[in-house]
C-alpha cells in the first residue's frame, strides 16, 4: 500500500521520494509511487492534482485514484514521455518530486471539514442522519435520511455549525486503538480498516468524531463560513446543497449582485424586491383577466360572423378561419365558439411567431361526425407536422406554409367518409 503523507500533514503540498513505475488506471497512464502527498478520490472527496518530477521528466498528474490493493494511481494528462518511460523501465531508483495543486486541495479540505460539522449540526438540530455526501468541483451536496427539513430548522442548522467555524476550535486526526475506538461517540460506524494503521478519525473539539480518511483542516476557523444553498428531495432523501469558505462567499456575492440588479430593474430597495415582484404578480393577474375577457369577447363576435355565413338547415358544416396575430390561447377561444353552434367542425389556423410553424385547432360541435384528433394525427403525418388530441378535440402544428384551406377541404371529406 502506498504511504499517504497527507495523512500526517494535509497542509504539506510538497514532497520528495525516490522510486516510481509507470503503469495505467481506467485506460489513462499513470504513475505509483511508495509515498504520496496526493490524495486518491474517496469518501466523496475529489482527487488531488498537481505535478510530478520525475528525473528530469515533468508530467502532470489530472487525478489521483486508488486502486482495491490500496495503491495510489497519479492519473496523467497524456503520453509518457519517451525518456521518461525509459528511465521507469531501467529498473534505477530516479528521484522523484512532487508538487501537490495548493489551492484545489485547500479548498477540498476546507469542504470536507465544512461536510463533517454541518453533517453534525442536522443531526442536532434538525434530527437528520447524513446518509452520504458529495464534494463536487462546484457544489458540495449532502442526503439525509427526512423528506423534507424546515426553513427554521435549517437556519437552526446554519446558526450551530457556524457558532463552531467562528469559535476556530482544533480538528485533529488520530488513530485509536480498538478498545479506544469502541469507546468513542462516533457519529458513523467505521467501515472496515484497510490500513495497517487502522481506523482513522477526524475529531472536531468537543463537536463532532467520525471515521474519514480525507484531508481537513487543522481548526475550524479555517472554514470560514458554511452556508446551506438549496434544498431538493432525492429518492425519497433530502438533499442538501451547501457552500464552504471562498465558495461561500462567491455565491453570497453572486446572489446579492443578481438581487441587486433586479431592485434596480424594478426601483426600488433590495429587502423591497419581494413586496414588487407580488405587486407585478397581481397586476399581472389583472391584466390577463382583462385580456382574457377582451379574447372571449372577440372569439363571440368573429365566430358570430363566421357562423351568419353558413347557410340554414342541418351540417354538417366545415368552418375554416386563419388567424395569423392570434396565439395558441386565442385560437382555442375561437374554435371552443364555433364549435358551440353543433353542426359545426371548426378548423382555426394561426402562426408560431418564433419558428413560422402553423398551428392548428381543431374542434367539433355535437352533431359533426368527426374525429378531430385522428383527423390531426393522418394530416400531420401525411405533410410532415405532428399532433393530435381527442375525437372532439386536437391541436397540431404543420410546417410553414401549409393551407389551413387545404387541410379544412381534407376534413370535408373525412366528415363525407364518416358514416350517419
Amino acid at each position: 500500500m502506498t504511504e499517504k503523507l497527507y495523512w500526517d500533514d494535509a497542509l504539506a503540498t510538497s514532497f520528495a521520494t525516490t522510486g516510481a513505475a509507470l503503469t495505467t488506471f481506467g485506460g489513462k497512464p499513470s504513475i505509483t509511487l511508495a509515498r504520496t502527498a496526493f490524495y486518491p478520490e474517496g469518501g466523496g472527496q475529489l482527487g488531488d492534482i498537481g505535478h510530478l518530477t520525475i528525473g528530469t521528466s515533468l508530467v502532470e498528474v489530472v487525478d489521483t485514484q486508488v486502486d482495491d490493493e490500496g495503491i495510489i494511481h497519479h492519473v496523467l494528462a497524456g503520453d509518457v514521455p519517451r525518456e521518461l518511460a525509459a528511465s521507469l523501465g531501467s529498473g534505477a531508483e530516479v528521484p522523484v518530486q512532487g508538487t501537490v495543486e495548493a489551492k484545489r486541495r485547500r479548498d477540498n479540505m476546507v469542504q470536507h471539514t465544512a461536510q463533517h460539522a454541518l453533517s453534525r449540526a442536522l443531526a442536532d438540530a434538525a434530527r437528520a442522519t447524513t446518509v452520504s455526501a458529495r464534494l463536487g468541483a462546484t457544489a458540495c451536496t449532502i442526503d439525509v435520511d427526512r423528506p423534507g427539513i424546515s426553513d427554521a430548522d435549517l437556519h437552526r442548522v446554519e446558526d450551530l455549525v457556524n457558532a463552531v467555524v467562528m469559535s476556530d476550535v482544533p480538528v485533529v486526526t488520530s488513530f485509536p486503538s480498538a478498545d479506544e475506538l469502541a469507546k468513542l461517540a462516533l457519529r458513523k460506524q467505521p467501515n472496515p480498516a484497510k490500513s495497517a494503521r487502522g481506523v482513522r478519525v477526524v475529531s472536531i473539539e468537543g463537536f463532532d468524531i467520525s471515521p474519514c480518511g480525507g484531508t481537513h483542516c487543522t481548526r475550524t476557523g479555517q472554514i470560514g463560513q458554511v452556508r446551506i444553498a438549496a434544498t431538493e428531495k432525492y429518492k425519497g432523501m433530502l438533499r442538501i446543497t451547501f457552500h464552504a469558505g471562498t465558495r461561500a462567499l462567491v455565491d453570497a456575492r453572486s446572489r446579492a449582485d443578481a438581487l441587486a440588479a433586479l431592485a434596480k430593474d424594478l426601483t426600488c430597495g433590495a429587502l423591497d424586491v419581494p413586496a414588487a415582484v407580488a405587486k407585478l404578480r397581481a397586476d399581472g393577474k389583472a391584466l390577463r383577466d382583462r385580456l382574457e375577457a377582451a379574447r372571449t369577447e372577440l372569439a363571440e363576435l368573429v365566430a358570430a360572423r363566421a357562423l351568419a355565413a353558413l347557410p340554414e338547415g342541418a351540417g354538417p358544416h366545415v368552418v375554416s378561419l386563419v388567424r395569423t396575430k392570434d396565439d395558441l390561447g386565442a385560437l382555442r377561444v375561437l374554435a371552443g365558439e364555433l364549435a358551440k353552434d353543433a353542426r359545426v367542425a371548426a378548423i382555426v389556423g394561426g402562426e408560431d411567431a418564433a419558428s413560422g410553424e402553423v398551428v392548428l385547432v381543431v374542434q367539433r360541435g355535437a352533431d359533426a361526425r368527426l374525429d378531430c384528433g385522428a383527423f390531426v394525427m393522418a394530416e400531420a403525418r401525411l405533410r410532415g407536422g405532428r399532433g393530435g388530441g381527442r375525437p372532439e378535440r386536437a391541436e397540431g402544428r404543420f410546417p410553414r406554409g401549409t393551407s389551413v384551406e387545404v387541410l379544412a377541404t381534407a376534413a370535408r371529406a373525412a366528415l363525407v367518409d364518416v358514416p350517419r
